[in-house]
């Protein structure tokens, strides 16, 4: 799953694609931040993060 880290304490924030897309928020596992992620914002990351979900998808055979 792609992450990014806290702009708090630096752990890192995994989070769900299609979640992003609906600005959903995140929470930090270590320090309990709370984040929302909109696409225009992290657009490379989360460019970056499909592009590494498809790519593991292929080499699954997962549509």
């Amino acid at each position: 799953m792609p992450s990014i880290p806290c702009p708090k304490c630096q752990a890192n924030i995994e989070f769900n694609i299609n979640e992003v897309l609906k600005a959903k928020t995140f929470t930090c596992s270590a320090c309990k931040t709370v984040i929302t992620l909109t696409y225009e914002d992290n657009k490379h990351t989360l460019d970056k993060a499909k592009k590494e979900l498809d790519k593991l998808k292929d080499e699954l055979g997962i549509d």
